[in-house]
């Protein structure tokens, strides 16, 4: 029995709509021979930070709804609340980048990163996900391009700090 073609159609345009509402979620995974708690630090620890983001963390608090400022005293790159994490685990905080320093994001929506952090025998996994982009919009095409170079400076210091 073949099924009609106008259900092929249907259940394809369903999918396509359902798969289209995380097409503009950016998500990158990287092993990293280190620790869970090695990469925990990296990516909590403000010293850690320095060494490999574009950006210095300047604050953390690591409790629900606590900030997190990338940037400075005097200007806030990034800023965020905290929504969940669990050390050694997952970091989830809101995204958004401080106009001033990124033109073209004054409009922009907040977005939401996600770390999630998984050991693999010598390895870990960092699995990020950057999502709630409604449209393509210049907080997305930054973040497209800023991630996977800081990803990379993270698992080649913490590699070579692994090597010491």
């Amino acid at each position: 029995m073949s099924v009609p073609q106008s259900i092929i159609l249907i259940v394809s345009f369903i999918m396509s709509q359902l798969s289209s509402a995380n097409e503009l979620d950016f998500t990158q995974e990287i092993r990293i021979s280190a620790s869970p708690e090695a990469v925990w630090k990296a990516i909590t620890q403000p010293e850690m930070v320095k060494k490999y983001h574009l950006a210095p963390l300047h604050k953390l608090e690591l409790k629900k709804n606590g900030e997190i400022i990338y940037g400075s005293n005097e200007e806030n790159l990034i800023s965020g609340v905290v929504k969940d994490f669990e050390e050694n685990v997952r970091l989830i905080h809101t995204f958004r980048f401080g106009s001033q320093n990124h033109l073209g994001t004054e409009e922009d929506q907040d977005t939401m990163v996600s770390y999630f952090i998984q050991s693999d025998g010598p390895f870990t996994i960092l699995k990020v996900t950057h999502s709630g982009f409604s449209e393509d919009n210049q907080t997305r095409a930054d973040i497209v391009g800023g991630w996977p170079i800081i990803l990379q400076q993270l698992k080649a210091i913490l590699e070579a700090e692994a090597r010491q």
